[in-house]
């Protein structure tokens, strides 16, 4: 046994370049900030002091989908490496944060149930290009994997390059993901939507709406972030 450890290289932490098993160490993986107080419709934080399970927007306007599970708040440490996952074409990062979703899915469909199909959100072919990736299809690889989830990744596609919508405000960013997205008919009832970082929910909420135009009774989101 300890001759075939040998041949295993070590990695070391992107963070702090310590020993680590992956690309982070457990110093680094305990900074992640986690958040068990959020709405359960979008995850966004919710006051310490609220007494609801929702949060006021989803309240009075409801999304498409119903839940939102999420791992981590985008925030410092956890926050750099998705950058880096995403626009440094660290897929050793990716490879990561695959393993810990790969964990929390596990985790749903052991409570919740199982879902017909799991759609990652499309990317256009110009950010594609840009990235060389899709970083979703990256995250989901273990889950791909390790358990006999349908990966839609053909039904949906994005037929509008929009914008980077970071820089726009809630407003902006309903006008412009607006249409962005075409489904066709799928036999699919119950879809868990996955994307790496939800930060106001614009993006998963249209695709949501436009599956379910096309027959999809339910949606749940998985995100690896949120801001």
């Amino acid at each position: 046994m300890g001759f075939y450890q040998k041949l295993i290289p070590k990695q070391s932490c992107v963070l702090c370049f310590e020993t680590a098993k992956f690309c982070v160490c457990k110093t680094c993986e305990s900074s992640f900030v986690t958040n068990d107080n959020r709405c359960l419709c979008c995850a966004v934080r919710l006051p310490s002091s609220f007494s609801l399970n929702f949060c006021g927007e989803c309240l009075s306007h409801s999304p498409a989908f119903s839940k939102t599970y999420v791992l981590y708040d985008y925030s410092h440490a956890c926050a750099q490496l998705i950058k880096q996952f995403k626009f440094n074409h660290q897929l050793c990062i990716g490879d990561y944060f695959a393993h810990q979703l790969h964990n929390l899915y596990c985790s749903i469909i052991k409570e919740n149930g199982s879902y017909d199909a799991i759609i990652p959100l499309p990317l256009s072919r110009v950010r594609i290009k840009e990235r060389g990736y899709n970083q979703t299809h990256e995250l989901l690889r273990i889950i791909a994997k390790n358990t006999n989830a349908i990966i839609d990744t053909k039904n949906v596609r994005r037929i509008k390059a929009t914008k980077p919508l970071s820089s726009l405000n809630l407003v902006q960013r309903k006008k412009e993901i607006k249409g962005a997205f075409s489904a066709q008919a799928m036999p699919y009832k119950k879809v868990l939507l996955v994307d790496d970082v939800m930060t106001t929910g614009s993006s998963l909420n249209e695709l949501a709406k436009t599956i379910t135009k096309v027959g999809v009774e339910s949606c749940d989101v998985l995100i690896l972030a949120r801001t």
